[in-house]
């Protein structure tokens, strides 16, 4: 055997580059057309004239004339043809009977063909090019580079041409101007338009503009040319001045300067310009140099102008504002109110105070007298009343009067009213006797209101509020509703006095006056019209409501309850103890018996008592349910439920009895469970995915009634349970196959499938040594030679449709075995042969420490020569995956 060795090539690879010369230009020779070498009479076409060059706006196309038969010399003529983007409906193209043709903006969307007409001596004839495709837009293409229009100076507006471009209009241009310095350019951000003023800080700097062009096609831009360096500029105006402000007389105007462009510092100056309207000139008004003008009296007629004038080291510039409007007089306002005084009075004598005005002067004033109702509205002119003295007349009474002064000047006239003055009164009525009171003062009797006597402007109306006082005739309060002249005494009002006020009312208002309050008013004994009542179930455990019956008598009665039980006869009747409510709780012990009600009318003139009449017999109270039975446990396969029964109403002693129903997954189409009577239930696998819920009946001597209990979740299958350690059975030898068996679980059978993981574990067979295999998860496993050494076992998970379970792991087996050593003894260079199932797969063989190259002699067999060595040494084998680990059966021993 002879050792092998290693060796490590390094490539260098070597980079060929070649360069083909290409020619500066190419010349491309019109096709015009062939004929065959031999041919007679006038020509015929053989093959089809065709157009060649790019379907696009402004490319060239030439076109082919085909290949015709004929006597020679054969002649060709063209004509071009614009047609629809199918190829159809053509027509002429007017002009286009050259063999070449550039492609026109309006042959976009369009196909083209062109007829080549033949002729020689013999005669002529024509044939039609296929249609090319449908012409595109071609995209923008720079041809002459923008430009900078204008005086490069700050302040000054440029104006930037887009230069010229090709391509299929319309285009569309933007813009970006920028600033460069030292040949090095930078976006100006926002300048995106057409034109663009330089500020100060870009004296001394260059400026150019990029110009893109758009179309559908695409985009393309081009750079103008560095403009001169940026100079200082005069003043430039950019927005005209201008004045806002009312032009009114008295009224402040406002100058905004507008924008200045230039090269700082720029100092502004103002001079307000007075025009007439009659001359058409402006004159400087003096000293009218600010910001502001206010407009006075002799400005009335004539528009203001104003002149702004800019300075600075590079010049001077002025503009004048657009004129204002005529300035117009200022109609008067009131300052202040005209007033009245006097006495507001039937025949009282009124006096007018003139208001204060402004406006533009001579201010002329009037006074007109009105009359408005009480409120001070719907005013109107009185007659001839005009002036600062009003007297009043007895047709004013009951309304108000005001005076309107109107105010004119130059620029009209306006009004402004007084204050309405109060109601113009009449006089009041006055009490001359008092009221009085006549009739029977007696529950149920009808008394009577005297007025009295009375003065004062007629006509009088009179209107009574009667009032219940106490017995001594005092602490007086209105009766409500009581304000006729007539007053029917109630039973309320025995024991107490009345008394009645009237009111008497005129034009100029109201006045009151109180009668003497009468005696004391008497009472009536109760009597009873209609026997008490009684109402309710009767039945052991409702209640029974008493209803008095009707009575007569002098308010108020207050009644006193009696209840009675009695006979079936209603009979023998004994007082109920305690039941003295207008309510009586039925209970047991009355059931069989008749039950009556004494009721005790009272009021102040004494007691009369009434009883009613017996009721039926009292009868017992079924069973009645106030909480639905219910049901406590796990709703799962194998658990148990208990029931309750809940709680019940009715006549003791009741007795119980059971029956579980089961039903579907919402609880609904129940049907009863054979034999489960009880209280308890054990839930079987049957039940699975399926609700319970229990009928409870109660029954006591009035009869039977039942009660559902809600239906249960869904009964849920039961987790499988390890109850039985899977196993391992196999040879436990590399090139065999080990199987897992899933032995015995508990828990829902129904469903219930399994899933294995196989562990290599370490060379003791620890089980916290041992690891998950990637990839085996199968119920069998093939041993491979990197598990020589090692032990495994296997883990199951069992799934049902309740989840997966915990798993399960089978005991570690022993050491995997495999590999075997011919001869297990021998000498330096004694060749060793390696056997093991995918032994052949090795890289290397190990003695003890020392590497030697295998070679490979069969499927399962590699052999190795022993390296020097001494004493027994464990033989391994390293495959690209890993090293086997020490075994027994794979030890080599030095003779």
């Amino acid at each position: 055997m002879h050792a092998l060795s290693r060796k490590t090539i390094a490539l260098a690879g070597l980079r060929l580059l070649a360069r083909a010369a290409v020619p500066a230009a190419i010349a491309i020779a019109p096709f015009t057309g062939s004929a065959p070498a031999a041919g007679t009479g006038a020509p015929v076409n053989v093959k089809a004239p065709h157009i060649s060059g790019k379907a696009i706006d402004e490319a060239t196309q030439i076109a082919s004339a085909g290949t015709w038969s004929g006597s020679a010399t054969i002649s060709f003529s063209y004509q071009w043809e614009r047609c629809n983007a199918s190829g159809e409906e053509c027509a002429e193209i007017p002009g286009a009977a050259a063999q070449r043709r550039k492609v026109a903006h309006e042959d976009v969307g369009h196909t083209l063909r062109v007829t080549v007409t033949a002729s020689n001596g013999e005669g002529s004839a024509s044939k039609t090019s296929p249609a090319t495709a449908v012409i595109a837009i071609s995209k923008p293409v720079k041809f002459r580079a923008p430009a900078i229009v204008g005086t490069v100076a700050d302040g000054k507006l440029l104006t930037a041409a887009p230069g010229t471009w090709r391509g299929t209009p319309p285009l569309s241009f933007a813009y970006q101007w920028r600033v460069c310095a030292m040949r090095v350019c930078s976006d100006i951000p926002g300048a995106t338009a057409s034109t663009y003023r330089p500020v100060t800080s870009q004296i001394g700097k260059q400026l150019r503009v990029v110009v893109t062009a758009h179309n559908s096609a695409g985009t393309a831009s081009n750079t103008s040319p560095f403009s001169k360096k940026i100079v200082g500029g005069p003043p430039v105006n950019v927005e005209a001045p201008s004045v806002t402000g009312f032009t009114i007389d008295g009224q402040t105007l406002t100058l905004h300067p507008g924008t200045w462009a230039g090269t700082p510092p720029i100092e502004l100056s103002y001079q307000w310009l007075s025009c007439s309207l009659l001359t058409e000139t402006c004159s400087p008004i003096a000293g009218a140099t600010g910001t502001s003008y206010t407009a006075g009296p002799l400005d009335v007629g004539n528009a203001f102008e104003v002149e702004v004038t800019a300075r600075s080291g590079y010049g001077v510039e002025t503009v004048t504002s657009a004129p204002t409007s005529i300035v117009t007089a200022l109609l008067p306002s009131s300052v202040q109110l005209p007033k009245i005084g006097g006495l507001f009075q039937d025949g009282g004598l009124l006096s007018a105070v003139a208001g204060v005005w402004k406006g533009t002067e001579p201010i002329s004033t009037s006074l007109q007298w009105q009359l408005c109702d009480a409120t001070g509205s719907a005013c109107s002119d009185i007659d001839g009343a005009v002036g600062s003295v009003l007297s009043l007349v007895s047709g004013d009474i009951g309304d108000t009067v005001r005076v309107v002064e109107t105010a004119s000047n130059s620029a009209g006239s306006v009004t402004s009213a007084s204050e309405p003055t109060s109601i113009i009164q009449a006089l009041l009525p006055s009490n001359t006797g008092l009221p009085s009171i006549s009739g029977l003062l007696k529950e149920g009797g009808l008394l009577s209101a005297v007025t009295g006597s009375w003065t004062g402007s007629g006509p009088l109306s009179f209107a009574y509020q009667w009032q219940l006082c106490n017995s001594a005739g005092e602490a007086c309060k209105d009766l409500e509703g009581a304000a006729e002249a007539a007053l029917s005494i109630i039973e309320g009002e025995v024991g107490d006095t009345i008394r009645v006020i009237v009111t008497a009312t005129n034009s100029g208002g109201s006045t009151s006056a109180a009668s003497d309050p009468t005696s004391v008013i008497g009472a009536v004994l109760p009597g009873n019209t209609a026997l008490p009542s009684i109402s309710g179930l009767l039945q052991d455990g409702q209640s029974l409501t008493a209803a008095v019956g009707s009575w007569t008598g002098t308010g108020p009665i207050s009644y006193a309850y009696q209840w009675l039980q009695c006979n079936s006869a209603g009979e023998s009747c004994t007082e109920i103890s305690g039941a003295t409510g207008t309510a009586l709780g039925l209970v047991s012990s009355l059931v069989g018996s008749t039950v009556r009600l004494a009721v005790a009318a009272t009021n102040p003139g004494g007691s009369t008592q009434a009883i009613s009449e017996p009721t039926s017999l009292v009868k017992a109270l079924l069973p009645g349910n106030l909480s639905l039975p219910s049901i406590a446990g796990l709703a799962e396969d194998k658990q148990s439920l208990t029931g309750a029964t809940g709680s019940w109403s009715g006549t003791a002693p009741i007795s119980y009895s059971y029956q579980w129903e089961k039903c579907n997954s919402g609880g609904e189409a129940c049907t009863n469970l054979a034999g489960k009577t009880t209280e308890a239930l054990v839930l079987a696998e049957g039940l699975v995915g399926s609700t319970v819920r229990l009928v409870v009946k109660a029954t006591n001597s009035g009869g039977t009634t039942e009660a559902v209990s809600p239906a249960t979740s869904p009964v849920l299958a039961a987790l499988p349970v390890d109850e039985v350690q899977p196993t391992i059975a196999g040879i436990l030898q590399i090139g065999k196959e080990l199987l897992a068996h899933h032995e015995k679980w508990g828990g829902t059978q129904s469903g219930l499938s399994y899933t294995y993981q196989w562990q290599l574990c370490g060379v003791l067979g620890l089980v916290g040594e041992c690891k998950d295999l990637a990839g085996a998860t199968r119920e069998n496993i093939l041993l491979e030679l990197l598990d020589l050494g090692l032990t495994m076992r296997v883990g199951v998970t069992a799934h049902n449709e309740r989840g997966a379970s915990q798993t399960a792991y089978s005991a570690v087996t022993g050491l995997i075995q495999g590999l075997k050593l011919l001869p297990a003894k021998g000498t330096a260079g004694t060749a060793v042969a390696v056997k093991g199932a995918g032994v052949n797969m090795a890289t290397m063989v190990n003695f003890g420490t020392q590497e030697v190259f295998p070679e490979v002699t069969g499927t399962n067999e590699v052999v190795a020569e022993a390296p020097a060595g001494s004493g027994t040494v464990p033989v391994t084998v390293s495959t690209a995956e890993g090293t086997t680990h020490e075994t027994p059966a794979t030890q080599f021993t030095y003779e």
